[in-house]
C-alpha cells in the first residue's frame, strides 16, 4: 500500500509537531553542536568574561528577506581586519622567539 488515509496523514502531522523531523531538525542539531564546540573553545582558550554562544547564533535563517540583509563588509574593513590579525599573530611570534632566546 503506497497511500495514506486522511486519518493517517493527520496523525503524522500531529506527530511531526511533537517531534519534528527533516531539514529544520537537522539544522537544529548542527547548530547545537556548533554552539557546544564554540563554547568549549571559549571556556578553554577565551578571555574571561567572553560571552558564550546560543544555538540560535548558528541556525540558518532561510526566510530572511533580502531587504534585511546585513551590511556587507567593505574592502577597507576586510583589509583592516586582516592587518589586525597579522599584527596580533606577529606579536605572539615575537614573544615566542624572545622566550626561546632567553633559554
Amino acid at each position: 500500500m503506497n497511500e495514506l488515509t486522511g486519518v493517517q496523514l493527520s496523525e503524522w502531522e500531529a506527530y511531526d509537531r511533537l517531534d519534528p523531523v527533516g531539514e529544520w531538525r537537522d539544522d537544529f542539531r548542527m547548530a547545537f553542536l556548533a554552539s557546544l564546540i564554540t563554547n568549549l573553545g571559549i571556556q578553554i582558550h577565551g578571555k574571561q568574561g567572553t560571552k558564550l554562544t546560543e544555538f540560535t547564533d548558528f541556525m540558518p535563517e532561510w526566510d530572511i528577506d533580502a531587504r534585511n540583509e546585513p551590511k556587507r563588509q567593505s574592502v577597507e574593513d576586510m583589509k583592516q581586519m586582516l592587518l589586525s590579525f597579522a599584527q596580533s599573530h606577529n606579536k605572539r611570534l615575537e614573544q615566542k622567539k624572545a622566550r626561546i632566546k632567553k633559554r
